[in-house]
């Protein structure tokens, strides 16, 4: 019989929890909100899932997938305090965010994002103008930021310039620049004048605290492969009780005429086997301590890992109010270059092959690189002075 490993007596940052997560000695993996990292007994899940599906495939599509679609179904509700009924398990937010959009608007209507929301958000509205029509307004959202009501008035003069939107999406952490926006506030705002609010939750779950009464928009997706360890390829979407049975997936399969959790869970023959590790992920998060014990360490390792290389590299923080820093993630700027400017993806690509796998978030925030940190349980300071000794060796070159 396989032993079981008792993950509540590891400690945060250790080898051992490093070992966890079978992260090879020559990786220095700061860039976790990039595409999540799962840990051993969610592996494994997966791996069991994987040898079930392929021993006896009818058996599992035709009776057992359900059953483990349900079961992650409940584990991704307990999480936001959300009805069952209301929450779903697709694969991403981008796919999350194109059923909520492609379900709901028609010709004309418009749609209301800002400068900080994720590139593939506006590449969906920007393929939605050419083929249905649609508009897409924007809320820009410029720095230094000196209080979050400042990001709600920037709301409020947009919702009131633009009386005919129907929707805003609103990034509860904003993926480039990892700023927590005020989303209570934003939704208030927004169904005060009738527009739906969609949030786009893809760093949310697993390092904020989330209620689905509390927020009250009208739909809410999350990356669970994030920051709460579920294999990729699973994540949330919530609807409103009054939209529902007005989302339809992206692919119309057999199910269309069951149940929203039938349309969402069948697609026809893939393998959804990621999707069904949400309640082994959700019980290592909790045996190693839970939301304020990891995000407590993470905190504090990232505010600390942004003082040190901003003191190392005579640069500055981004500069935004605390109420709206992301737990987990944090932001500065790089030190001007005569380099030749190259992108932000081209320069992740670099560190790796240069710096022996120093991997990291790079950003342009106002036309200045700026480098997005990332801490998890497997991270420690000396991830970062690895991290400080590259960037030193970048700039001076």
């Amino acid at each position: 019989m396989e032993e079981k490993i008792d993950y509540s007596t590891y400690e945060l940052g250790s080898q051992e929890m490093r070992a966890t997560f079978r992260l090879s000695d020559a990786y220095v993996m700061l860039n976790h909100g990039a595409y999540g990292l799962s840990p051993q007994p969610v592996v494994e899940k997966r791996i069991q899932l994987i040898k079930e599906q392929e021993s006896h495939p009818d058996t599992w599509f035709r009776i057992n997938m359900m059953d483990y679609y349900m079961e992650s179904v409940k584990t991704a509700a307990k999480l936001i305090n959300g009805d069952v009924e209301d929450t779903f398990i697709l694969n991403n937010v981008t796919e999350g965010t194109n059923c909520i959009l492609k379900s709901i608007l028609k010709d004309s209507e418009e749609i209301l994002i800002n400068t900080h929301s994720y590139k593939a958000v506006q590449n969906t509205l920007s393929e939605m103008e050419t083929t249905f029509g649609t508009k897409t307004r924007c809320v820009e959202i410029c720095f230094p930021i000196f209080d979050e009501q400042d990001v709600v008035d920037l709301y409020v003069r947009q919702l009131d310039q633009y009386p005919n939107i129907k929707i805003a999406v609103i990034d509860h952490i904003t993926s480039p620049t990892a700023l927590k926006l005020p989303v209570e506030k934003i939704v208030e705002v927004c169904r005060e004048r009738n527009v739906l609010t969609l949030i786009d939750g893809a760093h949310a779950p697993g390092q904020l605290d989330l209620d689905m009464n509390r927020i009250k928009a009208d739909f809410y997706v999350g990356n669970l492969h994030k920051w709460y360890y579920t294999f990729r390829g699973c994540a949330l979407l919530w609807v409103s009780p009054k939209h529902r049975n007005k989302i339809l997936p992206l692919v119309t399969s057999n199910y269309s005429n069951f149940t929203m959790h039938h349309r969402f869970c069948y697609w026809g023959t893939r393998d959804t086997s990621p999707q069904f590790t949400a309640a082994s992920a959700s019980k290592f998060y909790e045996d190693i301590g839970g939301l304020e014990t990891i995000t407590g360490y993470n905190n504090k390792l990232v505010t600390w890992a942004q003082s040190m290389l901003c003191e190392a590299l005579k640069t500055r923080p981004l500069d935004i109010p605390e109420s709206m820093k992301a737990p987990n993630m944090a932001v500065l700027y790089l030190p001007k270059s005569s380099k030749k400017q190259i992108g932000s993806d081209e320069l992740i690509v670099y560190f790796i092959e240069k710096y022996n796998g120093i991997t990291v978030g790079f950003t342009t925030i106002d036309g200045e690189v700026a480098l997005r940190l990332s801490a998890n349980v497997y991270n420690c300071k000396d991830d970062y002075y690895k991290l400080r000794d590259a960037l030193l060796d970048y700039f001076n070159e």
